[in-house]
């Protein structure tokens, strides 16, 4: 071979070797220009503010990659990414609020990321929460794999009118019946009060399941998977939330309200107790004065336990059908820095993911002091969930509320209404665990994961 030839050949074989090295469709750090999409399933102007900057500052430090935000409103959610999900579509990071995954893990949505959660240089600076309950107890038991690294957890928690309370003389509830009778004393229709912001649309079952989580001990199943709500104890609870509304200590159109709803009617002056999540902190903040209102740990049971009190709000997953999961990852990885993840949680008023980041000084004083004491209660009772089982999904987005609204509107008993709620879950659940005998039934647990 001649020189020319050998010349030739060498920058054949150069252009070969620099074409395969920039071809892999899966790597974010090949230098091919990559575009990856996110959908935010919970949006506002802050977080499309915050996302935006985020997405700058990740776009800086990987030159090739190009994250394209997308959104989509809560209450459409589901049912958007679920369809997606069917026809291959999903974006390549997902918020994934963590009920979905009953859905989405047995109809393959998701994309495995235990192997990326065990290497990650920043997991052994994760909340105990985090770690033992969302990641171990949440999903690895259950599913044997880790789906989402959660953004940030919300405790629940009791937001007063101190100054209703003030005029009527009244101390802050401790347990649930201080609770309910403090309600009680504080409607007085004559002024458009009323004591209490019932959630009587969407997701109102979840607020009254709180309450009896508080007379099971945290247990949502029996051994053999027949669900809690058919005990009469569960029926008594039940009778007892909802009187808050029967009774009128909760205005009569707050059977319509959803989330939205029930923070406005405490905001607005209209209701003097919320039940609600650090989320609505910041909007209290900004449409309230200030020694008007605070936040107080979760109501107690006659026990001295509280069964409740932490969960993630949302978590960022890879969808299955990505052809660029390690940038996905890599977005992942950046959206959870601790220094991201704390502006993140200080925005949203959540609480950060991070074990450093709990001691920072504003997450100890003010409202949010009310959900971290909450926090490091030890006879804070994170309380078992509805179960695994692809049927949740129908269950929480529209059989529940509706049940519950036909026993607000007098149209079926509460005998009627618990014993459908019960059967709907047992049959569930029992089918679940015949198909899955080595899944075990949820039970409450402690920040250890026991």
């Amino acid at each position: 071979m001649n020189k020319k030839m050998v010349g030739l050949a060498i920058i054949i074989i150069a252009m070969l070797v620099a074409t395969a090295c920039s071809s892999g469709s899966d790597s974010g750090g090949s230098g091919k220009n990559i575009e990856i999409s996110f959908t935010d399933v919970a949006p506002s102007p802050e977080r499309e503010k915050f996302f935006n900057e985020i997405i700058a500052d990740f776009e800086k430090e990987n030159t090739n990659i190009k994250v394209k935000l997308e959104t989509v409103p809560w209450d459409q959610a589901f049912a958007k990414l679920t369809t997606q999900g069917q026809s291959k579509t999903l974006p390549d990071v997902v918020n994934v609020y963590p009920a979905w995954l009953t859905t989405f893990v047995p109809a393959g949505y998701l994309e495995p990321i235990s192997t990326q959660y065990d290497n990650w240089d920043k997991k052994d600076n994760l909340t105990a929460f985090i770690k033992n309950v969302t990641i171990e107890k949440q999903q690895r038991e259950p599913y044997k794999d880790v789906y989402y690294i959660p953004d940030a957890f919300m405790g629940g928690a009791l937001f007063i009118r101190t100054d209703w309370m003030k005029e009527a003389n009244l101390e802050l509830p401790k347990t649930w019946d201080e609770m309910f009778n403090v309600a009680e004393k504080l409607t007085d229709p004559s002024k458009n009060r009323y004591g209490y912001s019932f959630r009587g649309a969407r997701a109102g079952f979840d607020q009254i399941f709180a309450y009896i989580l508080s007379v099971t001990k945290g247990e949502t199943y029996e051994e053999d998977g027949t669900s809690v709500l058919l005990r009469p104890e569960a029926l008594t609870a039940f009778k007892k939330y909802t009187d808050m509304y029967k009774k009128g200590w909760a205005p009569k159109d707050s059977i319509n309200w959803g989330y939205q709803e029930m923070v406005q009617g405490f905001t607005s002056g209209v209701t003097g107790i919320l039940f609600q999540t650090t989320e609505v902190v910041a909007t209290a903040k900004a449409s309230m004065k200030d020694g008007t209102w605070t936040v107080i740990p979760s109501p107690t049971d006659v026990d001295g336990n509280t069964y409740g009190g932490a969960g993630a709000s949302w978590g960022y997953g890879i969808s299955k059908n990505s052809k660029n999961k390690e940038a996905a990852w890599k977005f992942i990885e950046f959206l959870s820095k601790p220094e991201n993840n704390n502006k993140y949680s200080k925005l949203m008023t959540l609480i950060p993911i991070m074990q450093d980041s709990l001691k920072d000084p504003e997450l100890g004083q003010g409202p949010m002091k009310g959900f971290i004491d909450s926090l490091n209660d030890p006879k804070l009772i994170p309380p078992a969930d509805y179960g695994k089982f692809p049927e949740l999904g129908e269950f929480r987005e529209s059989f529940m509320d509706a049940e519950v609204q036909k026993y607000l509107l007098g149209t079926q008993s509460a005998e009627d209404t618990m014993k459908h709620l019960g059967d709907f879950l047992t049959k569930a659940q029992q089918k679940f665990m015949k198909d899955h005998p080595d899944i075990p039934v949820p039970h409450a647990a402690n920040y250890t994961g026991k």
